[in-house]
């Protein structure tokens, strides 16, 4: 009886911090699909390391999915629909979310060094503790957006639209394109 409930309660842990495995099995779907946008809408992937090679993320919708801790990087997810999708902690180095929009995702703790977030809108995005070393934000729209504790050294913000976002305790060290920022005085109160 006790390795019944050793073994139910180590089921149940795996369960809770891994991806779905019906979620899982619509991806392998949708790898047979190439040329179809994937919609993983409302997806539950946490953990899950794509490959690069067998699945296009590029225009998918993954909007309300949760892909917190995911091992993005390098991925192109150039278009793709982010919003309220939970990011937190996933690792997104040198991936592509150009004209992605990240509207109201979580990515906290985010790892997003190199990457290219030209065009991206992040509207009222979390991106606290997250680290943006040297990402391209160029013409990117962070209103509202929480950059708390972020790491935006070396980053390119030319022609950003950045409007009621909050920077506090963020680094912001030899940031270039700083002078074109353009801040509309957006309300953010809900």
């Amino acid at each position: 009886m006790k390795h019944l409930i050793t073994l139910t309660l180590a089921l149940f842990t795996c369960s809770t911090f891994a991806a779905n495995q019906s979620d899982i099995e619509k991806l392998v779907q949708q790898a047979s699909k190439p040329t179809e946008a994937v919609d993983l809408s409302n997806a539950d992937l946490r953990n899950y390391s794509f490959s690069d090679s067998k699945i296009s993320l590029e225009l998918a919708n993954l909007s309300h999915s949760n892909l917190a801790g995911m091992n993005l990087t390098k991925q192109n997810l150039s278009g793709a629909d982010l919003r309220y999708a939970d990011l937190s902690h996933a690792k997104l180095n040198h991936a592509n979310l150009t004209g992605a929009d990240l509207s109201h995702a979580n990515l906290s703790g985010a790892e997003l060094q190199q990457s290219n977030l030209t065009l991206a809108i992040m509207e009222f995005t979390t991106l606290e503790s997250a680290n943006l070393q040297q990402a391209n934000l160029n013409h990117a729209i962070l209103k509202c957006a929480n950059l708390n504790q972020a790491n935006l050294s070396h980053a390119n913000v030319t022609k950003a639209t950045i409007s009621g976002a909050t920077f506090i305790n963020t680094t912001t060290s030899d940031i270039s394109g700083y002078e074109s920022v353009i801040d509309r005085q957006a309300r953010c109160a809900g």
